[in-house]
């Protein structure tokens, strides 16, 4: 692995750092100080001061900053001429950005300008044991396998999803030093106009699941979409949000949002409940951080098991109807 430091591009959400940037803030951290390397957060925008000093707070060594009204709002011409002009003068080992619909247009962007090695949506970062390479683990074939790729170019590129990791911790006495860059850039490198943002409206039932300390997720165990009432009613007995499988979703029992899983969201809730649920790793890397899991399954050899803390080997009918009740009964 080269010399240089390593790279957080950041991005912006509602005026202040996106929390996928902050959860590569984290992972970044670990392998700066795993490789011996600097963290540098990359600030690219209008008027950041306070993400810039932001940055710092979370874990960043250095801040390169660039400040132009031209880059108020996000643009994959000016972007990439920007982050391309700062990586040959300052030349990372490594650059992390958002696996979010602008960071992978700004990443596959860059990468093939510069040719370099690029994997894209990674749910984790490990290093291998002699800290010689890196592994960029990513899912494939739906989220049903996940791959170890490795990087070949000297610079290695990659996008990191949301979810996979724990949020940088906040420092407020943390101190980075900003490196303000003055990249010029012109109309003629934007060749567009912005003309308006319209914000798009958060479905109530992924806003809750992303927030709830209680989680009760059903799978195919509920036979059909006429038990589905069960997942909501011990949810909504324990005060908790609705999830589902993939397979659930698809088939088309519940609203797609709620789906948990590799390919839909990522929960961390206090207590994760799981009807009826085979335990695909497709699904269970989407919730295997939560606190407390408890699986209901008839299939003692369910791969679920494997995951939760506590199981219930039985038909979910005997199970749930008496647990919902009991649950209301202690209220």
């Amino acid at each position: 692995m080269k010399n240089g430091n390593i790279w957080v591009i950041n991005e912006t959400s509602e005026g202040s750092l996106s929390l996928i940037t902050k959860e590569m803030m984290s992972i970044a951290r670990e392998l700066s100080d795993g490789l011996d390397k600097e963290l540098v957060a990359v600030e690219i925008g209008f008027e950041n001061d306070e993400k810039a000093k932001l940055s710092g707070q979370l874990g960043a060594d250095k801040v390169i900053q660039v400040n132009d009204k031209l880059l108020e709002n996000y643009n994959t011409l000016a972007y990439a001429k920007v982050l391309d002009e700062l990586m040959e003068k300052y030349d990372p080992a490594i650059v992390m950005l958002p696996a979010s619909h602008n960071g992978r247009d700004l990443a596959g962007r860059v990468s093939a300008k510069r040719e370099i090695g690029l994997v894209a949506d990674c749910s984790n970062v490990e290093l291998t044991e002699d800290k010689s390479d890196i592994k960029w683990i990513r899912p494939s074939f739906d989220g049903k396998l996940f791959c170890d790729v490795r990087i070949l170019s000297e610079t290695m590129m990659a996008t990191i999803g949301r979810g996979g990791f724990v949020e940088a911790p906040l420092d407020e006495n943390r101190e980075a030093e900003i490196i303000k860059e003055d990249i010029k850039i012109t109309e003629e490198d934007v060749k567009t106009k912005f003309i308006d943002f319209e914000k798009e409206e958060v479905n109530p039932l992924l806003d809750k699941l992303l927030n709830a300390k209680v989680v009760v997720s059903g799978g195919r165990g509920l036979g059909g979409p006429e038990n589905w009432h069960l997942v909501e009613e011990l949810a909504d007995a324990l005060g908790g949000a609705v999830g589902a499988t993939k397979a659930v979703v698809d088939l088309g029992w519940c609203d797609k949002d709620l789906q948990v899983g590799v390919t839909g969201v990522q929960v961390k809730p206090d207590l994760y409940i799981a009807l009826g649920i085979s335990g695909a790793i497709q699904h269970t890397k989407g919730m295997e951080d939560s606190t407390t899991i408890i699986a209901i399954n008839n299939d003692p050899d369910a791969p679920i098991f494997k995951t939760a803390h506590y199981g219930i080997v039985d038909d979910l009918f005997n199970v749930v109807p008496d647990l919902i009740k009991e649950i209301k009964n202690r209220r």
